[in-house]
């Protein structure tokens, strides 16, 4: 007889073609631990860059933030008071946003223009969106001068003839804001070179030379403005005096400004932090703008200040009442994980601290709000969330597990959130904050899935996770007690050791792996994404061993740019055939077509996501990096992709030509009659169920089992004798019989 995967192109054929496209689903409702999230699906957020910009030309500014360690905008429209995720809108930003982004208006054209960095320091983007149309912009060359060329960043006068970058280092953050008053926009920086803990003030004089606001003509003024230099955390040398003998500033990480009249004299003043330090410090100016004064520094912006590495301000009215606020977020562009330094810690599920502003604009005091802004109202676990999905109170449908890098004490754990809806309109409860007491193991970056690890018929929980104690990341699993929901223990988890590698590479922690059935041999296989970009495939030899069978699996070898690939399988498209989804630090879905023929990826498709405003499908950068696994959420002839991501937060794409599945299930057997000393009974159904073996007269044999919707489930059969048998099969309440013979 044909083996049931190719019996299927004939008995199931929803699609001969492949058709991958989808839509964000933003309205799948979860109620969290405190409140129901309305921003749920929003993605997380782990260094955010806060600005405002009227986004659909309603008059009312909207939010637009950059991710700094994902490298990602996300937009909310302003509606009745509060933030609507709306993520049309992120494509319309140019994709050479890099460190960071400020939006300014430098033209005086009522439109807000773009700031950001650059390899050479930094680069411009004129609004040029047209009345009620979709964001456009143009990027800003400059003139160095006579005889000189063109620079794609911008650039100063100083001693010399031709003008210069205005280099900055990559994690440093301007403070870009008319601080003379005469209308047009000035810059402070951290000065670049031997002299890093100064800040040089470049001034416009745009206005003076052209006598028009759009020339963006800078001259220095000076490189070490008040006279001050920071020399360690909290820690300045006034007046200038140098920091010690030598005059070199102590640290020359990344330094973040904001300068405003924050003491309301009507002088502005320098709000300063260091990649280094846990504190932003206020740094009054007691002279004038030309001549500071600045001879002392205080923790900014009062009671509950911000105490995480690397803190950058914001100062914007994110609270609708006219008046501007200020936001806090880390600005380091990654995570830092030492066990030893409790220090260094960040709960980046509460990385966004919001102050209000109760006075005004030109006399501001600020009350501490909340150290998690919008992040209270999103599926946010901190960063690294790794969905996957199981029936874990055993009513039915799919409930959803999140994993993470680290949890507020450090340890990772696993969050879960119950399916209370139904398994056509999934609604979503938080109920366990550490599933399993996870935390007890002191781990930290875990990764789950659920698969057939012991190939009984049961989903077991596999994960990848980092020691605390000993540094070492290992792949474990944990075997399902029942078959039909989640029945684990972590005293039953196990390590499954890889195969040696080349170059005796171990596994380490920015890596993942994806259990697979490759060669269709009913046994698990491992898809295992490196670091260095290559996929490796590794083939099960039999119980829990492994073997490398390709170490550039469809031709994915070395990329500097496709890096720490993540895999999900499952049939998209309705054909029959199971489709390959790869996610990487690159944000953006890649799917593969009946994988086990394909021999490269050239042929991948990209652009999945419909975009209304675009009216086309995009490739779309859902996070830094990203975790996708396939789940039918709505019941439907086409599964959904839920990608999780380095910010700590999950979306839905749902697929918009989904249809809609028959009032009973399709069920198919392979291998019928199943030969018990060699195969398995293949089980394929189109949505989930759970099933139980029966003999001929009645009597329930072994446990039951969980089914995989739009997927191939294994049976094991040889604890049976020979002869005839009954799988009930159970959906939605409702009982159907299938019968199969056992050789």
């Amino acid at each position: 007889m044909r083996r049931f995967l190719h019996a299927a192109l004939i008995l199931f054929p929803l699609s001969l073609q492949a058709q991958f496209t989808y839509t964000l689903d933003n309205s799948v409702p979860i109620a969290g631990a405190e409140a129901n999230l309305d921003l749920a699906w929003a993605g997380g957020l782990n260094a955010a860059q806060y600005n405002t910009l009227d986004l659909n030309h309603d008059g009312k500014d909207d939010l637009v933030v950059y991710d700094r360690m994902a490298g990602k905008i996300s937009t909310f429209l302003q509606q009745d008071g509060r933030y609507v995720y709306t993520p049309v809108y992120e494509r319309f930003f140019p994709s050479e946003i890099i460190n960071w982004l400020l939006l300014r208006d430098y033209d005086h054209d009522g439109r807000k223009d773009i700031f950001t960095g650059d390899n050479f320091g930094m680069r411009v983007f004129r609004n040029v969106t047209p009345d009620g149309d979709t964001l456009a912009w143009q990027h800003i060359r400059f003139y160095s001068g006579p005889g000189g060329g063109m620079s794609d960043a911008v650039l100063y006068k100083g001693a010399g003839a031709f003008k210069t970058n205005l280099q900055m280092a990559p994690d440093d953050m301007p403070s870009i804001s008319d601080v003379d008053g005469d209308g047009d926009l000035d810059i402070f920086s951290i000065s670049f070179g031997s002299t890093g803990g100064t800040v040089g003030y470049y001034k416009n004089v745009g206005l003076e030379n052209h006598s028009r606001y759009d020339s963006l003509d800078f001259e220095r003024i000076t490189n070490k403005w008040g006279g001050f230099v920071e020399c360690g955390c909290g820690d300045f040398a006034f007046n200038n005096a140098a920091c010690f003998a030598g005059g070199r500033p102590q640290h020359a990480g990344g330094k973040s400004l904001l300068v405003h009249d924050f003491t309301h004299d009507g002088i502005p003043d320098i709000v300063l932090s260091e990649a280094a330090c846990n504190h932003l410090w206020l740094l009054e100016n007691k002279g004038t703008l030309d001549a500071p004064v600045i001879d002392t520094n205080v923790d900014f912006p009062g009671a509950n200040a911000p105490n995480f590495l690397y803190p950058a301000a914001y100062y914007e009215d994110v609270d609708f009442d006219g008046k501007k606020d200020i936001i806090v977020s880390t600005n380091l562009p990654s995570k830092q994980i030492n066990p030893a330094d409790a220090a260094t810690f960040i709960d980046l599920a509460r990385s966004s601290l919001l102050y209000k502003n109760n006075g005004t604009d030109t006399d501001p005091t600020f009350t501490f709000v909340k150290n998690n802004f919008l992040q209270d109202a999103m599926l946010e676990v901190g960063d690294n969330a790794v969905p996957a999905f199981l029936d874990y109170d055993g009513d039915g449908d799919y409930d959803l597990f999140v994993s993470q890098n680290s949890s507020a004490n450090f340890s990772a754990t696993i969050q879960v959130y119950e399916n209370t809806g139904s398994a056509t309109l999934p609604a979503f409860t938080h109920v366990e904050a550490d599933y399993l007491n996870f935390t007890s193991l002191r781990l930290y970056n875990i990764k789950i899935q659920f698969a057939d690890m012991d190939m009984n018929g049961s989903s077991d929980l596999v994960f990848t996770a980092t020691s605390r104690d000993d540094g070492v990341t290992r792949f474990y699993y944990i075997p399902n007690r029942v078959g039909g929901s989640a029945d684990f223990s972590l005293s039953d988890r196990q390590i499954i050791t890889l195969p040696t590698l080349p170059n005796n590479a171990k596994l380490v922690d920015s890596e993942n792996i994806f259990v697979v059935d490759v060669n269709l041999d009913g046994r698990p296989d491992l898809l295992y994404g490196r670091t260095n970009g290559t996929l490796f495939y590794l083939r099960n030899t039999g119980g829990i061993s492994f073997v490398l069978e390709k170490d550039t699996y469809l031709g994915l070898a070395s990329s500097v740019v496709r890096q720490n690939i993540a895999c999900a399988a499952g049939d998209l498209d309705g054909d029959g055939t199971v489709d390959l989804v790869l996610g990487d630090q690159t944000g953006v879905l890649r799917i593969v077509s009946d994988f086990r023929r394909a021999a490269h990826t050239n042929d991948a498709a990209t652009e999945i996501l419909w975009n209304p405003l675009a009216e086309k499908y995009e490739a779309y950068k859902l996070g830094g990096r990203v975790w996708p696994v396939v789940v039918n959420l709505f019941s439907s002839a086409r599964p959904s992709l839920v990608v999780g991501n380095m910010q700590g937060g999950v979306h839905i794409l749902r697929h918009d030509n989904e249809g809609v599945l028959p009032p009973e299930p399709e069920i198919y057997l392979g291998w019928n009659p199943v030969n018990r000393q060699t195969q398995r009974l293949e089980v394929y159904i189109d949505r989930p169920a759970t099933a139980q073996v029966y003999s001929i007269t009645g009597q329930a044999i072994g446990r039951t089992l969980y089914l995989r919707g739009q997927d191939k489930t294994d049976v094991p059969v040889t604890a049976l004798a020979s002869g005839m048998y009954i799988l009930r099969i159970v959906v939605g309440g409702k009982s159907f019989a299938r019968r199969f013979v056992v050789l």
